[in-house]
């Protein structure tokens, strides 16, 4: 699997669809990046998101406010995904 400059994030295309994650796991960074906007602090990333360390944690967020238009995508993505999900749940899909 390739490693990026940030020791603790990598992206694999057989690794939720090639999007970067915590390495090791199947955490996104965009998933980090989110809680961290919601008002978490590292510490409670962590215990949210085990088996994350805070390392990881500063590594994902490192590489998300440098790869900025990469995960807005991510995250764009993933709201698409949920109206989608909802209309099917309601039958207007």
């Amino acid at each position: 699997m390739p490693k990026l400059d940030y020791r603790n994030i990598e992206k694999d295309p057989a690794r939720c669809g090639g999007q970067p994650v915590v390495a090791g796991t199947r955490i996104r960074v965009a998933t980090i990046l989110s809680c961290y906007g919601q008002g978490m602090n590292v510490e409670e990333i962590v215990q949210q998101l085990a088996p994350l360390r805070p390392a990881d944690v500063h590594d994902a967020l490192a590489y998300a406010y440098d790869h900025v238009e990469e995960i807005e995508a991510d995250l764009a993505a993933d709201d698409e995904d949920a109206v989608k999900a909802r209309q099917l749940d309601n039958g207007s899909g």
